[in-house]
């Protein structure tokens, strides 16, 4: 008498396990893509802020090192002003409107482009008066008003576009800076 074994069941998976793992795999894939897409724009568009703020943090810094140690404002315009600097050279900071460039012109010849894609600026000039015990600062209104200017407020709006991406980062600065060696 023998034994008959029966036949081992060759098993394998079947289009609907295949239809569904591929499915599966292909959500799973899609998700790690988007994901990976949305944090290379993100970490870019932050690179180029970081860029962005820098460039103009150093500019702020020039303008106001320059401006506290101005001796004079001699002219002030709706895109430029004018400052005596605290060596005495004549220092013409203004805004192109047509290259989007604000620049520093002095009257040693120097100049050089402090930002560009400068997108909008403005400049505006005070003087600060004792009321009731405050500093305050008022809009200059007088016949001689470059002795009297001692603060000057800018503001401007720099905008750069991604590196390979949509989109723009822009950064706004502004600051009240007082003339410090004014006669």
């Amino acid at each position: 008498m023998s034994i008959r074994l029966g036949q081992k069941l060759k098993r394998g998976f079947t289009i609907l396990e295949m239809l569904i793992a591929t499915g599966l795999f292909g959500v799973a894939s899609a998700s790690v893509c988007t994901l990976y897409l949305v944090s290379t724009r993100g970490f870019a568009s932050l690179a180029n802020y970081a860029e962005l703020d820098k460039i103009n943090r150093t500019a702020m810094d020039t303008l106001t090192k320059e401006i506290r140690q101005s001796k004079l404002v001699t002219d002030v315009q709706s895109n430029s002003f004018s400052v005596i600097n605290g060596d005495g050279v004549s220092v013409t900071y203004w805004f192109n409107p047509a290259l989007k460039q604000f620049v520093r012109s002095a009257s040693d010849g120097s100049s050089r482009v402090l930002i560009s894609s400068c997108a909008l600026i403005q400049f505006d000039v005070f003087q600060r008066n004792t009321v009731a015990g405050t500093w305050d600062q008022y809009p200059v209104a007088t016949n001689n008003w470059s002795e009297y200017v001692k603060v000057i407020r800018l503001t401007w709006k720099a905008a750069r576009t991604i590196p390979g991406g949509p989109g723009v980062s822009e950064n706004v600065q502004t600051a009240k800076i007082i003339i410090r060696k004014q006669h």
